[in-house]
């Protein structure tokens, strides 16, 4: 049995690996081709770009109207 590969989620495709136990764990959020593991290095092919600042929500803070920080991850 294999883990389910580019199902259409909120963000775009969800991509799962095995683990040690055999059930499906999600694999990080910028790998645009399945994984291996968890991280970011686990990614099949190129992952997204990961920026080092994330304002609500984990999305990148490009600007603000108001006053705002970008609170490192």
């Amino acid at each position: 049995e294999t883990c389910p590969e580019g199902i259409l989620g909120e963000r775009g495709p969800i991509y799962k690996y095995p683990d040690a136990s055999r059930e499906c764990r999600p694999c990080h959020e910028n790998c645009t081709r399945g994984c291996l593991g968890p991280l970011l290095r686990d990614c099949l092919g190129e992952p997204l770009p990961v920026s080092r600042y994330h304002g609500v929500g984990g999305l990148p803070v490009r600007g603000c109207a108001v006053p705002c920080r970008a609170v490192p991850r």
